[in-house]
C-alpha cells in the first residue's frame, strides 16, 4: 500500500484514490468564512434598508364584494371602445376577476341577472362548465338566461 500524504499535513491517506477531495479541516474553514462574509453582508443590507428612504402605499382592503366591483367598473370604461371579445377579456382588470376563483362567481351570476354583460368567459375559465349552446353563442340575452339557469340548478343563486 502506498503511502500517501493527505491535505492534511503527517497524515498517511486512507483512501489515496479520493486524495483529490479537500480535507474537512479546509472545508470547514471555507464554511466558515463563508459564514463571516454573509454575515457582512446583511449587515450592509440592514443598513441600506435601515436609511433608504421607502414609499409606502396604502391600499384598502375590499371585500371581495367590493373589489368586484370596482375590477368590473375599471373593465367596462376600459372596454367601452372595444369591438373585440377577445380583446376585452384580455384587460387586466378582467383578468383579475377571474382570478378571484370561484368566490366570484355568485357575484358575476348576480351580475348578471340585474346588468348582463360580457362575463360569461369568467364564468368559464373558473367553472369549467359552459351551459350556452352552440346555437345562442354571441346572442346577450340567450348567454345570460343560460348561465342564470345554470347558477340556480347548481345552487349557487
Amino acid at each position: 500500500m502506498l503511502n500517501i500524504e493527505s491535505y492534511e499535513i503527517g497524515r498517511p491517506s486512507k483512501f489515496p484514490e479520493k486524495d483529490w477531495l479537500p480535507s474537512p479541516k479546509s472545508a470547514y474553514q471555507k464554511y466558515t468564512r463563508g459564514l463571516k462574509r454573509r454575515r457582512r453582508n446583511r449587515t450592509d443590507i440592514d443598513e441600506y434598508h435601515e436609511h433608504t428612504p421607502r414609499i409606502c402605499s396604502v391600499e384598502t382592503i375590499d371585500s371581495l364584494p367590493q373589489k368586484f366591483k370596482r375590477l368590473l367598473a375599471e373593465w367596462q370604461e376600459e372596454s367601452i371602445v372595444m369591438s373585440s371579445i377577445t380583446e376585452m377579456v384580455m384587460l387586466p382588470s378582467y383578468q383579475a376577476i377571474i382570478g378571484m376563483g370561484p368566490a366570484a362567481v355568485r357575484l358575476i351570476l348576480n351580475e348578471l341577472k340585474h346588468d348582463p354583460d360580457y362575463l360569461f368567459w369568467a364564468l368559464e375559465a373558473i367553472t369549467g362548465a359552459n351551459p350556452v349552446l352552440p346555437e345562442d353563442e354571441g346572442n346577450l340575452d340567450r348567454m345570460t338566461k343560460a348561465w342564470i339557469k345554470w347558477g340556480q340548478e347548481n345552487r349557487i343563486i
